[in-house]
């Protein structure tokens, strides 16, 4: 890296959440090493909820209630841009002239660009926001899409550069490129900056001694197949009697996973945690053998690429096999690289017969587990992403505007 390719710029990342995701929290490593000087503006929607403390102090708050996964959020928009935008003069105003790059990371970030016109706008579109957020609406998804679609085109076109997650055969690229010529598809890759150290590894291995550990990392959603994974346990239970499932994510869930699992009686076999910081999620699952990935046949996962499916990502890092669906592309670097199988990831007998095949085969589970974390070392990590992604970044966030 260069070092000072942003040097006197000052990086304002807003973050539609209490805590960045680890793909904000590379984005902000890399600002950072550039020579910028980075600042989270985040959002604390749930009481409680302040999230973690980021390695420099640069964070501002927002505070205001709002649901976190509804269509009712959009009631909640007028005063959360109000707030926002009321942080954004305050911040504006302690820079003085010092150049300022705005990062919008939500679709509902877009139209504060159209109140702070002499900065420079960059929009990170870590989801497929205007066909997602469509979905919220039932029946009136088909009108709802073209409606979001328009008037985020019409805003994107203010953007000096826009960051795009990877979608099946490229979709998601040429629908933004029809609005703006200035399109990076970033790879959702784990950073080699987070590994786990051997000692950090080994505190952990203690409670899981005579276990068969497997885990499931992420949203503790149906859709990523949270039920599949309880319902395969279940079946392996019986013959697998020291299996142990570590579930780690957040849990949004009308009846909590706690207890769904006790309804099932897998107390013993499964152990639930909540969301946590990337490195403690790797640290935490550094002894486990085999990693889920169970997304159920959704639209929103046909759409997704090759290169958007983080938890496999994350479980190759952590060298474990994975257990990827047999639909769509997300599952295909799995193939690939030997790391790990495909299964219809709808059927918990099916998953359940994965995971006692990997479990009985030690020398096809230790190949795959090693083939995985070479593949993340020598191709599959964000350090790799970043040798393109800076100089277009650095040319972005250049001054005066062209």
């Amino acid at each position: 890296m260069s070092g000072n390719a942003l040097t006197g710029r000052r990086i304002i990342m807003l973050c539609f959440n209490s805590e960045p995701s680890p793909r904000l929290w590379n984005l902000y490593r890399l600002f950072r090493d550039m020579g910028g000087s980075v600042r989270f503006v985040t959002w604390q929607r749930v009481p409680n909820d302040g999230g973690r403390d980021p390695p420099d102090p640069g964070r501002t708050v927002v505070r205001l209630q709002a649901p976190v996964e509804s269509w009712r959020l959009i009631m909640s928009m007028p005063c959360y841009w109000r707030k926002v935008r009321g942080i954004l003069r305050e911040l504006l105003a302690e820079g003085g002239q010092q150049p300022t790059v705005i990062v919008a990371t939500h679709i509902f970030h877009l139209p504060l660009a159209l109140r702070f016109r002499n900065v420079v706008w960059l929009y990170d579109s870590g989801e497929y926001y205007a066909w997602d957020l469509a979905r919220y609406f039932g029946l009136l998804a088909r009108v709802v899409y073209p409606f979001l679609y328009r008037v985020e085109g019409r805003i994107l076109v203010r953007m000096r550069g826009i960051m795009a997650i990877d979608s099946k055969e490229g979709w998601f690229e040429r629908q933004l490129l029809r609005f703006n010529p200035s399109v990076k598809v970033v790879p959702n890759l784990p950073a080699m900056a987070d590994d786990v150290s051997p000692s950090s590894k080994s505190q952990f291995a203690m409670p899981y001694a005579g276990r068969r550990v497997i885990c499931y990392v992420g949203g503790l959603l149906e859709r990523k197949g949270l039920g599949i994974a309880l319902q395969a346990v279940e079946i392996l239970s019986r013959d697998i009697p020291d299996l142990l499932l570590l579930l780690i994510g957040s849990d949004r869930n009308r009846t909590p996973v706690a207890e769904q699992v006790a309804e099932r009686g897998l107390e013993g076999h499964v152990q639930v945690f909540g969301a946590m910081p990337y490195r403690e999620l790797l640290e935490q699952i550094s002894m486990a053998e085999v990693g889920l990935a169970l997304h159920q046949r959704d639209p929103l996962y046909e759409k997704v690429g090759a290169f958007n499916g983080r938890k496999v990502f994350t479980y190759m890092q952590a060298g474990l096999a994975v257990i990827a669906p047999a639909f769509g592309e997300m599952g295909t670097i799995v193939t690939e690289v030997g790391c790990g199988i495909r299964v219809d990831t709808e059927n918990p007998i099916v998953v359940a017969d994965g995971i006692r095949e990997l479990l009985r085969d030690p020398d096809r589970l230790v190949r795959m587990r090693r083939n995985g974390r070479l593949a993340f070392e020598t191709q599959y990590h964000w350090e790799r992403a970043v040798e393109t992604l800076e100089p277009w970044l650095a040319q972005c966030c250049s001054f005066p505007e062209a």
